[in-house]
């Protein structure tokens, strides 16, 4: 039996699995919201919680199962290697907003990364699949805000980790290092081609 047919069973079994663990959670919130006692919501509500954490643990193994039979079916030949390239062109100078928006990029994901295997812990059945997959997700939404530079640096940033993090589902941080200064916008002519008029 291939990897891939192996993988496309344990991805269609766990998909099973987890519609299963959704249509209990359900029931067990349904029962929750029609019980006079206070005790016995707050039972159930821990139960549908854990219920929860199955499901996504569930969700996102079934994702990484998933990624790794595709990567398996399109794995190519080494391409061949290319000619030597052209001696580069001299460096311009850096751009002083390119840098502020890795440096944003880079204070958001550690502080992201931290609360994820913070609630995640890497030993933990699943912990790895679970975390693996919340930061792929956090990736591809980091992407889309940071496709537009101004907006992004112009996002307060502790508001957006707070954001990020419920997003995903993780308890947000307490604290947090301060996040990186952002330059002032440059303007005028002097600033258009990076020489100062003194």
């Amino acid at each position: 039996m291939s990897i891939t047919i192996m993988a496309e069973a344990q991805e269609q079994a766990l998909g099973i699995f987890a519609d299963a663990v959704l249509k209990l959670a359900l029931h067990i919130q349904q029962q929750a919201m029609e019980a006079d006692d206070l005790d016995q919501k707050v039972r159930a509500a821990g139960a549908v919680h854990r219920l929860g954490r199955g499901l996504r643990q569930t969700v996102a193994l079934q994702a990484k199962l998933a990624r790794d039979a595709r990567t398996e079916a399109f794995k190519s030949p080494p391409a061949p290697q290319p000619s030597p390239a052209p001696a580069p062109e001299p460096a311009a100078p850096p751009d002083t907003k390119i840098i502020a928006v890795r440096r944003r990029r880079d204070w958001l994901t550690r502080g992201v990364e931290r609360c994820v295997w913070n609630e995640y812990e890497r030993d933990e059945d699943g912990g790895d699949f679970i975390g693996e997959s919340l930061l792929e997700d956090f990736h591809e939404r980091l992407a889309d805000l940071m496709a537009d530079p101004d907006a992004f640096l112009a996002l307060d940033p502790d508001a957006l980790v707070v954001q990020l993090c419920q997003e995903l589902g993780l308890t947000p941080p307490k604290f947090h290092p301060p996040a990186p200064p952002v330059p002032p916008a440059a303007s005028g002519p002097s600033a258009a081609n990076g020489h100062d008029s003194s």
